[in-house]
């Protein structure tokens, strides 16, 4: 599969940093209780700091686009 241009992977780390952890907190939070929401926002940040790290050193996502 082919790497996105430089500009939209730096977009697509950056929402999957933020918007998957703080939506998991808010649904966490509003299904159930405060501290499951906080213990969703969790588990979702560290998967996801996990992959966005993944995808940036291994992937080589970071390196711009050489034309």
């Amino acid at each position: 599969m082919k790497k996105p241009p430089y500009p939209y992977r730096i977009a697509i780390i950056f929402l999957m940093l933020t918007v998957m952890p703080i939506g998991a907190t808010q649904l966490g939070w509003y299904l159930y209780d405060k501290q499951t929401g906080f213990d969703f926002g969790m588990i979702v940040g560290v998967s996801t700091v996990i992959y966005a790290a993944w995808l940036m050193y291994e992937k080589g996502w970071r390196e711009e686009d050489e034309d």
